[in-house]
């Protein structure tokens, strides 16, 4: 197994920095982590600093953290030393890398479609849930035909990963559901509300989802699935979400008897309801 080069130093200054200059001195670290180079311009382009501040951020980075970038002279910007690693960052994703470009690491994503919601729409459901109100909503469900005018009291935003979910208490259905924001299509008139966020029991209520990987793997490709999720070495993790989440936790995670096991890698094994 290879052994780590990734150890996080605090700066050994003697007053903390300030969250501005430490994202400063962060994203140095990216650029010499992803792009193998950093210039004044990556500073200035990303936080709209003076090219000044850029250089005092490098050199104070270079203070901080002696032996991890150098001056290239002929190619007009700073380099990491060798065997360089991260002080600062820890690299474990490429989602905090996607959108720098490097011409020496090609990096795409799959072209589908952004699920988004009305910003019109999303102004009035904020301040719904913020002000305490309840929104007439014109809602396009997966079980009707055609969409529908309804009242909801919103009191809570939650994201099963791949799209934001609005927590309301629905009047038509006289019950808390879960609305997708996107198929909220526009709204009509607001309202006080008397519904009180506390009575919606599935959102208060917390569960244990234990997770580990499928079963029906070998043992090796089990290890693996566990080495990726960084699960602990019994390949057993266990989630602490609120019941109103359940089910999009299943609808991801549970494998059916007959589906190829390689297609759902993770199993949901145990659940328990918390007191």
């Amino acid at each position: 197994m290879t052994q780590s080069r990734i150890a996080l130093l605090p700066p050994p200054e003697t007053a903390p920095l300030p969250t501005s200059i430490r994202q400063r001195l962060m994203h140095i670290e990216r650029c010499l982590f992803w792009k193998g180079e950093v210039q004044r311009a990556d500073l200035v382009g990303t936080f709209e600093v003076t090219t000044v501040q850029a250089a005092k951020d490098f050199r104070l980075y270079m203070d901080s953290f002696p032996g991890k970038m150098v001056y290239n002279q002929s190619r007009r910007r700073y380099i990491p030393q060798p065997g360089f690693s991260p002080a600062l960052i820890q690299p474990d994703t490429l989602d905090e890398f996607a959108d720098m470009p490097s011409a020496q690491v090609p990096l795409v994503r799959w072209p589908l479609p952004l699920r988004r919601a009305s910003p019109d729409v999303l102004l009035v459901v904020v301040e719904g849930v913020r002000e305490r109100r309840k929104i007439e909503v014109q809602y396009q469900s997966m079980t009707g035909l055609a969409p529908e005018w309804r009242w909801i009291s919103p009191h809570a935003f939650a994201s099963d990963g791949e799209r934001w979910h609005v927590r309301a208490f629905c009047h038509t259905r006289r019950k808390f559901l879960d609305f997708v924001l996107g198929r909220i299509l526009v709204t009509r008139d607001v309202d006080k509300t008397d519904i009180d966020p506390a009575a919606d029991n599935e959102w208060n209520t917390f569960v244990d989802v234990l997770v580990t990987p499928n079963p029906k793997l070998e043992a090796e490709q089990r290890q693996a699935i566990g080495g990726e999720y960084q699960l602990p070495d019994d390949l057993e993790l266990t989630l602490k979400l609120r019941e109103s989440m359940l089910f999009y936790v299943k609808a991801k995670f549970e494998s059916a008897k007959t589906e190829d096991p390689a297609a759902r890698q993770l199993f949901v094994a145990e659940l328990k309801k918390l007191k």
